[in-house]
């Protein structure tokens, strides 16, 4: 049998073992989130209250002794309220839930409209300037279809009743009317009892002044609306919307009390998380809890329970807060992070360049190259360090900046000192140790529900309050994830191919980079359409070189199709899952089905562009260097290309991992929204690794003897000799 590998049946191999776990997907639930919380049984009564701008910080036992009791009976969790706009007016809310997915009205938050009654309309009122509000839903890019939720239950022939002028949009059908309509909660009239929904605008709370009463109020509201319920009846209180006057916006509350949500957290199959519900998760909740059946269109996922929470009301209030502490800690302190990272990688890099110059002082070029070299390191470790920093409880702390500073300083400190540890002889064991603990960590948080990056100031895309992403792999987490495990891929098969060992090689990287590319893109965990597109052709491409097979035009061919033909199996199989089970992956083909596909598409391409102008000329700055830097890392030349030179010498497949890194960065940016953050955040994960095998490759550094030129030429060895030689 040939030692040389065939990339044909790499490529086969791996299709097919994704396209046997896509046939085992259909039909399975997800154990992380399905079986919780069901409720069967008559349909009871339901009630919607839905306040305009409030959080778990309005709440206490004195100020809202019915909301505390409401929090403390049922399952309580915070709202993120996130609809087409960053500040979500309470218009934008409720039409959202009329419509089921993120739907907007005026661009400046207004007065509702005000309700008035069809003359001979038989009691019906009907919502004025809706054909505006519909028409305008074409321009946000979402396409949403205020009224569905209205049409939806009249199919069911299920009765609803609009209290206030918010729900009387939440219950519009496609053409305004509102068939029962009351303009404000009368007890005496027991609305709750004449139709199986009822749904109450509690209005929006101000600001600043008057917020204190405003609060009070929607207590008493909330008070007659239980009372009027009945004990048999579930009652939804939500913040749907930021506060009517503008201004920024923030994690809302919202809680459940009925059968089936007692002493638990809320959670939905569109977040995945312990304490937390999405806006557009509201509408296939009451559709469920009415007994009817799913509308595929609605956005979100239904409310769930999930996990004990504490006993006590303040414990229970507090772990809701830290919701708001970490955004707002995360949100405000995330720019900081990255400066100083981005200051410390600049230091590390002008080191390196100095231990690069040609100079005969060798005690001052070691001095420097082992600072250079703990640069690196620090640099290296800082990412990963940000995400562990979430096991520590630093949201809850009385000082949380510094309980989170001190956290990822200290995680910071141990990985770089156990990085440091590994001998300077082979040059990318310490790079290695780094990246592969980064893709180890990554690879377990999501694996066990993506805890770690909803909250850490590396990956601030993917806080709850941006409402993009809530489970598996964000676009930055992607990059930062692809980066490690094609570096560790990469060092764990330099030896066998130092020793020639090229099939021992290959499978060490396809066997690596199949676990990578599950973990992305299992809808259960990772979850990423984008990312495994962009990190199957970064995979073959490196195991072939490692392999010493020559990339042909035919292969090249053969690794797109495979690698679309894979992501393709595995969304429609979560596709036909149900809508409850279904991730980002079986979403998307459910907007194709629909003929929606376009838009979703052109949004995301958008946002893609957009990035290169975020913060001025960075975006584009950051592009024109990480061209750069692929065409230095290719072609060496000029200052630090003798030290790279010697780091090819010396790692017999740097060379061909830093080009599968730099391909899958560059598909990462052109596949994800989030743009050129992917590229820095390859640049961010990868630069600082590049360094420290760089100084520790320098004849100065190693402490072993010098390299022999054995590695295969396909690894580039030869190359970089020639250039040496010229």
């Amino acid at each position: 049998m040939s030692r040389r590998v065939s990339l044909a049946a790499a490529v086969v191999w791996v299709l097919a073992a994704l396209s046997v776990a896509a046939t085992a997907l259909v039909g399975a639930p997800d154990r992380a989130y399905a079986g919780q919380g069901e409720r069967a049984g008559p349909v009871r009564p339901v009630v919607l209250v839905g306040i305009g701008g409030l959080t778990a910080g309005d709440v206490s036992p004195a100020r809202t002794p019915t909301l505390a009791a409401l929090v403390a009976r049922g399952a309580p969790g915070v709202l993120v309220p996130r609809s087409v706009r960053t500040h979500t007016c309470p218009l934008d809310g409720w039409l959202t839930v009329s419509a089921g997915e993120r739907a907007a009205g005026p661009a400046t938050c207004g007065p509702l409209p005000r309700v008035a009654p069809i003359p001979g309309g038989a009691g019906t009122y009907a919502v004025p300037g809706w054909r505006r509000l519909v028409a305008a839903q074409a321009g946000t890019g979402y396409g949403a279809e205020p009224g569905r939720l209205a049409e939806h239950l009249a199919r069911a022939g299920t009765c609803t009743t609009a209290v206030g002028p918010g729900a009387a949009v939440a219950l519009a059908d496609r053409s305004g009317t509102v068939a029962r309509y009351l303009p404000a909660f009368d007890r005496t009239a027991a609305p709750t009892g004449d139709c199986p929904l009822t749904v109450v605008d509690g209005g929006a709370l101000p600001r600043d002044a008057g917020r204190a009463a405003a609060v009070a109020a929607a207590d008493a509201l909330v008070a007659k609306v239980v009372a009027a319920a009945g004990p048999g009846a579930t009652v939804l209180v939500a913040g749907l919307s930021d506060e009517s006057s503008g201004g920024g916006t923030s994690l809302r509350l919202a809680a459940a009390a009925g059968p089936g949500f007692e002493g638990s957290w809320l959670t939905s199959g569109g977040t995945r998380r312990e304490a937390l519900v999405q806006l557009t998760d509201l509408t296939p909740t009451l559709t469920e809890l009415l007994g009817t059946d799913t509308d595929e269109a609605f956005d979100g996922g239904r409310w769930r329970t999930t996990g004990d929470r504490p006993a006590g009301r303040v414990a229970t209030l507090d772990r809701l807060r830290a919701f708001d502490t970490t955004d707002r800690v995360v949100g405000t302190y995330g720019f900081w992070f990255f400066t100083v990272l981005v200051l410390a990688q600049l230091a590390a890099y002008g080191l390196a360049l100095l231990v690069a110059a040609r100079t005969r002082r060798t005690a001052w070029r070691r001095r420097t190259g082992r600072l250079a070299s703990a640069a690196g390191l620090v640099c290296g470790a800082a990412p990963i360090a940000a995400v562990l920093a979430g096991l520590v409880p630093w949201a809850t702390s009385p000082v949380p900046v510094w309980s989170l500073v001190l956290s990822v300083a200290a995680f910071t400190a141990v990985l770089a000192t156990l990085a440091g540890r590994t001998p300077y002889d082979p040059p990318w064991a310490a790079p290695t140790t780094l990246a592969l603990i980064t893709a180890v960590v990554l690879g377990a948080d999501v694996l066990t529900g993506s805890h770690l990056q909803g909250g850490n100031l590396v990956t601030p895309g993917d806080l709850p309050l941006v409402g993009g992403r809530y489970f598996g792999f964000g676009n930055v987490a992607f990059a930062i994830f692809a980066t490690a495990a094609l570096l560790a891929a990469g060092g764990l098969a330099a030896r066998s191919v130092e020793r020639h060992h090229r099939r021992r090689a290959a499978f060490v990287v396809l066997a690596i980079g199949f676990a990578a590319v599950v973990l992305d893109g299992w809808p259960s965990w990772g979850a990423d359409f984008g990312g495994v597109l962009a990190l199957v052709p970064g995979v073959l491409v490196l195991a072939a070189n490692v392999a010493g097979i020559r990339l042909t035009v035919r292969r090249v061919v053969l690794v797109a199709v495979a690698t679309v033909a894979a992501v393709g199996a595995v969304s429609v199989a979560d596709w036909l899952r149900p809508p409850e089970s279904r991730s980002h992956l079986g979403t998307f083909v459910q907007r194709v089905a629909e003929g929606q596909g376009g838009p979703v598409v052109a949004r995301k391409a958008e946002a893609a562009l957009a990035s290169l102008t975020y913060g001025g000329p960075l975006g584009w700055l950051t592009l024109l260097v990480y061209v750069g830097v692929g065409v230095f890392l290719l072609r060496p030349r000029g200052p630090g290309a003798r030290a790279l030179a010697g780091t090819y010498l010396r790692w017999p497949t740097a060379r061909p991992t830093l080009r599968a890194v730099w391909l899958t960065g560059l598909l990462g940016f052109a596949l994800n929204d989030s743009g050129v953050a992917v590229l820095a955040a390859v640049l961010m994960t990868g630069g600082p690794l590049v360094v420290v095998a760089l100084v520790r490759s320098s004849p100065d550094m190693s402490r072993g003897p010098s390299p022999r030129l054995r590695a295969p030429a396909d690894t580039g060895v030869s190359a970089v000799r020639a250039g040496q030689a010229r």
